[in-house]
């Protein structure tokens, strides 16, 4: 079993289902909902989508064929 750590960047108050939603495109690769989030909270998705990606990345390189 390997141990995936990933960085989080400081959340605002009030921010955190945009960046939960941002994770969850991110890791599922979904860019359908990028216009969701009210404006205000759109730096908050896009570095959930960073988390996300990076997560996405880490999973993948520990499935063995």
């Amino acid at each position: 079993m390997s141990i995936i750590q990933i960085t989080i960047p400081a959340i605002p108050h009030g921010h955190g289902l945009s960046f939960k939603k941002g994770v969850s495109d991110g890791l599922l690769d979904v860019t359908s909902h990028q216009e969701d989030p009210h404006k205000t909270h759109s730096a908050s998705y896009q570095h959930g989508v960073a988390v996300g990606q990076d997560l996405r990345t880490k999973i993948a390189a520990q499935v063995t064929s």
